[in-house]
């Protein structure tokens, strides 16, 4: 140990307005969550952390390599948004080397520095969107689509369930994070989709003669024209005997591609057979290949297990909205793995995805983890240094794709949270933080909602949200579809 460590300790503890025994350990402290290590963009919200319950007082100091410092004390580690906005900035592409003394039962204890890293990858973005769930499965309960700034804690409800009661709102997209155009799905009595651009919202349904329902996971056209979307009416069942305990699956599952000028649907037989389930479009950036999942179709529940989704994709006309020949890049089903929502990077040089056993709903699989693949080369790998031992999930690029964040149950095995991290030119990740929170043990231990389908936006979504509760049970809201 360096010789200037004890005096340090002193001066912090002086400094702190502390007093008492003092045992220094080479452990790391056990943190809530956990920030060891940890790559951050410069201008994050702070990384505020708890010590265990048993400890009553903490005292930080955070050195940056570059230059500056700040210190927290109390009774958790708290920092001050706009020091903690300028040392992240001052040592961008540097490190924080965070000192950490607690207290208990009359005695400090000081262990041994962790480092976080800030990434020399600004992330611009103004925040992040996600829908927060109740858990249930019998009705919808309290249920919102929600936005964060994520420079600091600010969370604003985008619209709730409050006023929309026994129905579900869900798969909320932005045009490559740019919330001008913005939709999302109301399901029930009166569902449909709302299509939001530039502050003005309209309301479409794409069940006609030729579709078996209403859209559910979208995806925009870069070029704004567009979106393509799987008809999925979704069932769910339970499992006996089993560690798992919920199957989520599709009794049917179409592609569609619906032009918002006019509402008219592209709706290719070979897409809707009901042979095969498509599903999780998403467009290149280039706006001319459309990649989704696709399956052999099986009798459910009864042989849910058998359905196994491969990586596919098509070319897109953007002037005409005609669809190419389906091309397998992945075949998954003949490895015994299913893939699910697959995501191409916005600078056009990755894509991300989820494996899992089967299925196609990956939030409820343990196994579920998120793959790598480069576009350029089509070699594909798992996100090692992502992945858990528990499900992985709804992943999203930042607007610069130098960011990603994903869904994960890996704190508890049951509850979903947010997690955020970088990628790099040659493809490797660092490791993912949770969204922090103000006081994370108070926010996220007393909260029964788990977080899904989050996405990044560039900047804070702008909604009517009386507007929309005006509009919610009128079936005149709906404007026609020109059937294919």
């Amino acid at each position: 140990m360096n010789r200037w460590i004890p005096a340090l300790f002193a001066a912090l503890l002086l400094l702190a307005g502390c007093s008492g025994s003092t045992t220094r350990t080479e452990a790391l402290p056990d943190i809530y969550p956990d920030y060891i290590g940890v790559t951050v963009p410069a201008g994050i919200a702070p990384l505020n952390f708890n010590l265990p319950e048993e400890y009553d007082r903490v005292f930080v100091r955070v050195a940056g390599s570059r230059g500056g410092e700040l210190r927290a004390r109390g009774r958790w580690a708290a920092f001050p948004i706009r020091k903690w906005h300028a040392l992240t900035r001052q040592n961008a592409g540097g490190t924080l080397t965070v000192t950490v003394l607690g207290h208990k039962d009359g005695r400090w204890t000081q262990w041994q520095d962790f480092p976080i890293y800030v990434s020399d990858a600004p992330l611009t973005d103004y925040g992040v969107t996600y829908r927060k769930i109740a858990p249930g499965y019998t009705t919808y309960s309290h249920i919102g689509i929600y936005q964060r700034d994520i420079h600091s804690f600010v969370e604003e409800p985008i619209i709730e369930s409050t006023l929309t009661p026994g129905q579900c709102m869900n798969c909320h997209t932005a045009n490559a994070t740019d919330p001008e155009q913005f939709l999302f799905h109301l399901r029930g009595r009166h569902g449909a989709t709302m299509i939001q651009q530039g502050g003005a919202r309209e309301w479409v349904t794409t069940k006609t003669d030729s579709t078996i329902g209403n859209v559910a996971y979208c995806y925009w056209h870069p070029g704004g024209r567009w979106f393509a979307g799987s008809i999925n009416p979704v069932r769910q069942s339970f499992w006996t005997g089993d560690q798992r305990t919920i199957e989520v699956f599709d009794l049917a599952s179409d592609l569609v591609v619906m032009d918002v000028r006019d509402h008219s649907l592209v709706v290719d037989p070979r897409f809707t057979t009901p042979d095969y389930l498509e599903s999780s479009p998403a467009f290149t950036p280039d706006g001319r290949t459309l990649y989704f999942c696709r399956a052999k179709a099986f009798p459910v529940p009864q042989e849910v297990e058998k359905i196994r989704y491969d990586l596919v994709r098509t070319s897109f006309d953007p002037e005409t909205g005609a669809l190419g020949d389906i091309e397998t890049v992945f075949p998954a089903s003949r490895e015994g793995h299913s893939i699910s929502f697959p995501r191409p990077s916005y600078d056009g040089r990755w894509l991300m995805y989820s494996q899992a056993d089967f299925g196609v709903f990956p939030i409820s699989h343990e196994e579920a983890d998120l793959w790598l693949m480069d576009l350029s080369t089509g070699e594909t790998r798992p996100l090692t240094e992502i992945n858990s031992p528990v499900s992985e999930s709804f992943h999203n690029w930042s607007s610069d794709s130098r960011w990603f964040l994903f869904s994960s149950r890996r704190e508890d095995g049951l509850y979903v949270q947010v997690y955020i991290a970088s990628i790099d030119e040659q493809g490797r990740c660092t490791k993912p933080f949770v969204l922090p929170q103000k006081n994370p043990r108070k926010y996220y231990h007393n909260t029964l909602y788990s977080f899904n389908a989050p996405d990044f936006t560039k900047t804070r979504v702008r909604f009517d949200t009386r507007g929309v509760y005006r509009d919610v049970f009128s079936d005149e809201r709906i404007q026609s579809t020109v059937k294919p």
